[in-house]
């Protein structure tokens, strides 16, 4: 419980972040205790981890799933689930890539770990682009995208965070990506706070806006208009004042916004995008 208890803590403090390293870690850290425990249930420590980020559907997903299986078939799900992740991420990264053209500009917020393999790729792929980052304030995690990226060769420009739509024009953006936490049944998607603010910079400058993810990031419950948790972290972590302060992490951008949702399923149709992920995931989402 030692080890897992330690991934939970790190999880909660950001010392692992975006959503599908969050995932892998949660389930590598439930495989070992079923290897370390044998015969003992998983509820007490799925419900550890899932209570570190209750944004996060792909460890939700994945978490839940590994409950309803039985034990001793715990470690081959996990395994599954760790594999089927890489390998999605490869077909989604390959899919972004062919999307940046040798000399665009690319704009992108927060750390996203998919997004920095896209351009990566790009790179790699002989295309000389350059990409536009904001800080990502409190915890400036837009650093963590301009070190990757600016130790992979490519040409970054690191902005604050209010200059998003003053970046994208005076730097004459072609193409926005971003990560994803969420996939939400309306076709909105849920992403680090100021992704809205760059999906309408984007909107008014016709610039095509591209939410990166694997598809087990949809969050089902939506479909029921059930309302979706944005987590509210340490307001101390802006400013330690005795006034009120507001500290949320993630919001919503808006289907309308999206020109689409790159998955390993392919580039989807935000509008019908959780029922084409339901239908073909139909194994994790049907219960």
């Amino acid at each position: 419980m030692d080890k897992v208890q330690e991934v939970a803590k790190k999880i909660k403090a950001l010392e692992i972040q975006g959503a599908t390293n969050v995932a892998l870690n949660a389930l590598e850290a439930v495989g070992g205790f079923v290897n370390r425990n044998p015969g003992k249930s998983v509820d007490e420590v799925v419900a550890l981890l899932l209570a570190t980020r209750p944004t996060e559907p792909l460890m939700i997903n994945t978490l839940n799933y590994l409950k309803r299986v039985k034990l001793d078939e715990v470690p081959h799900n996990v395994e599954k689930f760790v594999n089927g992740i890489n390998e999605g991420m490869d077909k989604i990264v390959n899919i972004g890539a062919n999307l940046v053209r040798d000399g665009m500009t690319v704009q992108t917020i927060c750390h996203s770990s998919t997004v920095v393999k896209i351009l990566l790729k790009a790179r790699f792929n002989g295309k000389n682009i350059t990409v536009v980052n904001t800080e990502t304030r409190p915890r400036y995690q837009g650093r963590k995208t301009a070190k990757a990226l600016y130790k992979g060769g490519i040409n970054v420009k690191h902005y604050v965070d209010s200059a998003i739509m003053k970046a994208m024009k005076d730097e004459r953006v072609d193409l926005c990506l971003i990560g994803l936490d969420a996939i939400l049944m309306d076709g909105r998607v849920v992403n680090k706070i100021g992704s809205g603010l760059l999906a309408m910079a984007a909107e008014d400058k016709s610039v095509p806006f591209y939410a990166c993810g694997h598809s087990l990031k949809l969050d089902k419950e939506s479909l029921f208009a059930k309302n979706v948790a944005i987590e509210e972290r340490d307001p101390r972590e802006v400013w330690d004042y005795p006034i009120e302060v507001k500290n949320p992490a993630f919001e919503s951008v808006p289907a309308k916004r999206l020109r689409g949702i790159i998955t390993e399923l392919g580039i989807l149709p935000p509008a019908i995008a959780g029922f084409e992920i339901m239908e073909k995931m139909s194994e994790i989402f049907s219960t």
